[in-house]
C-alpha cells in the first residue's frame, strides 16, 4: 500500500481558518488600541471642558471673562494642535450663558474631534 505525500484537503481548510481567525484577531487588537487612544484625548479633552466650567461657576457671575481662548496644564497631553475656546454670551438681563470648546486631531486621523460644554451662570446665584 502506497503511502500519499502531502496534505488532504481538511488539513489545508482548518489551516486556512485558524490563520484567517488569527489575522482578525490581530486586526482587531490593532484597532483597539486606537480606539484607546482616541477615548483617552476624549476624556483628558472634557476634563478640561468641565474644570474650566467648575472655576468660571466658582468664580460667579461678575467675575467671568470675556470671550477667547484659555489655557490648562492636561492640553499639553493632548495632540500638538489642540485649541481651547471660551464663548460667554448674554442670556438675559441677569445671567450669562458660557461655552467652552476643546477641539484636537488624533494623529492620523483626517477629521478633528470636538468636546464642547454649556452652562448659565447668574448674578444671583439661581436661574430665574
Amino acid at each position: 500500500m502506497t503511502r500519499f505525500r502531502g496534505f488532504s484537503l481538511i488539513e489545508v481548510t482548518v489551516s486556512i481558518f485558524i490563520v484567517g481567525v488569527m489575522l482578525l484577531l490581530l486586526q482587531a487588537i490593532l484597532q483597539s488600541g486606537t480606539l484607546i487612544r482616541m477615548s483617552k484625548h476624549q476624556s483628558i479633552a472634557l476634563s478640561i471642558a468641565q474644570n474650566k466650567l467648575e472655576s468660571l461657576r466658582s468664580g460667579g457671575y461678575a467675575t467671568l471673562p470675556s470671550s477667547g481662548t484659555f489655557s490648562d496644564s492636561l492640553i499639553s497631553t493632548l495632540p500638538v494642535a489642540a485649541t481651547t475656546t471660551l464663548t460667554v454670551s448674554v442670556y438675559n438681563a441677569e445671567t450669562k450663558q458660557v461655552f467652552v470648546s476643546v477641539v484636537w486631531q488624533d494623529p492620523g486621523s483626517t477629521a478633528s474631534s470636538t468636546v464642547s460644554l454649556s452652562t448659565l451662570i447668574t448674578e444671583t446665584g439661581g436661574l430665574p
